[in-house]
């Protein structure tokens, strides 16, 4: 049978949550937690598929070590360990997850959502969310942590240019359905990726892709070159066209628009 453990909140209630979720699920909720993905990450592995939900992360975690800034009660902040086997490739994930993201909020009346590769989500050159895979390998099995923060009603300061679904959304979105549908529908799409691989998402991913077509500069110290994005490959590698020929980029740390 499915588990829950909750930490009250005095905002969202959680309680039934885990009566929501499709299959299998163990819940986790917090009112406050230093890290989402942190908290799965120091479980015990499992082949359960395991969720954190908390209201508040004061150590949120991005891309490259970066810091995840949120504000109590007025973000998504959840986290999500899902068992791969060891011979799925997950270079495609957080696109997988991003597409799932986009479809959700489309049942809330939200469009016109991008994703930026690998693992960003835009509304008008805006970020409004971001995604943070981390694996390990347990006994011939990927324990795959899927992060996800979604600014909700937010005042952070932030470099980045952000918008929020206070902004973008006609109407007022409850945070619990829209958590109890966001962890349905990533486990759903995990499902088929982890059956057909991101070569199924692929037509998804170009209705969508945020960097299409935009001049991109990849530098690493070893190798640099300059080109413009054409898309994914099979395998959810950005592909980045040279004057020379087509560059395969498996990160975006050394990735930028150029001056």
């Amino acid at each position: 049978m499915a588990g829950v453990n909750i930490i009250h909140s005095d905002m969202v209630n959680y309680s039934d949550l885990t009566a929501h979720l499709s299959g299998d699920i163990d819940c986790h909720i917090f009112d406050t937690l230093p890290s989402t993905n942190d908290y799965l990450s120091s479980l015990a592995f499992s082949p359960r598929t395991q969720v954190c939900v908390a209201m508040q992360q004061t150590q949120g975690k991005g891309q490259y070590n970066r810091r995840w800034l949120s504000s109590k009660n007025n973000s998504i902040l959840l986290s999500i360990r899902r068992v791969f086997s060891a011979d799925v490739t997950l270079s495609g994930l957080s696109l997988v997850v991003g597409l799932a993201l986009i479809e959700t909020l489309k049942d809330y009346g939200i469009n016109d959502l991008q994703l930026k590769w690998p693992n960003d989500v835009y509304h008008q050159d805006k970020k409004l969310a971001g995604i943070l895979i981390e694996n390990s390998l347990k006994n011939q099995m990927q324990s795959v942590v899927i992060g996800l923060g979604i600014n909700v009603d937010v005042d952070i300061d932030c470099q980045t240019p952000w918008t929020d679904l206070r902004t973008i959304s006609k109407n007022p979105i409850n945070q619990f359905d829209l958590n109890k549908d966001l962890i349905n529908k990533i486990l759903q799409f995990c499902q088929i990726f982890a059956d057909e691989g991101f070569v199924y998402f692929t037509r998804q991913w170009e209705n969508v892709d945020y960097l299409h077509g935009k001049r991109l500069q990849y530098d690493d110290k070893k190798q640099t070159f300059l080109g413009l994005c054409c898309g994914v490959n099979a395998e959810g590698a950005l592909l980045i066209k040279t004057k020379r020929e087509i560059k395969r980029v498996y990160s975006s740390q050394f990735l930028s628009f150029p001056c």
